[in-house]
């Protein structure tokens, strides 16, 4: 996957705005570490992008239960989600 079509993808799938992607440098860097990871063979695109909505969902329902969520924004969804794969990969222990 093209890191235009990963980026065309993250952006559609929360609903980005395309113009502002990034709000801080270590989004970017996260999001450049899980797709040359992704491109490396490590783990494929879609297997990151099932777990990154497994985060997601997991935060969605922490909201529904009690009306609180303390799992933040999107990319902090991507940031644990990517950890969670290193982790379960057996590149790094948390």
């Amino acid at each position: 996957m093209s890191v235009a079509a990963a980026l065309d993808q993250i952006v559609q799938a929360a609903r980005l705005d395309p113009e502002h992607v990034f709000s801080a440098p270590w989004e970017a860097r996260a999001f450049a570490i899980a797709l040359k990871l992704s491109e490396a063979g490590v783990f494929s695109w879609d297997e990151f992008r099932e777990r990154l909505i497994a985060e997601v969902a997991a935060s969605d329902r922490v909201h529904e239960r009690d009306g609180t969520s303390d799992h933040g924004e999107y990319y902090e969804h991507f940031l644990r989600a990517l950890e969670r794969m290193l982790d379960d990969k057996g590149i790094v222990r948390s």
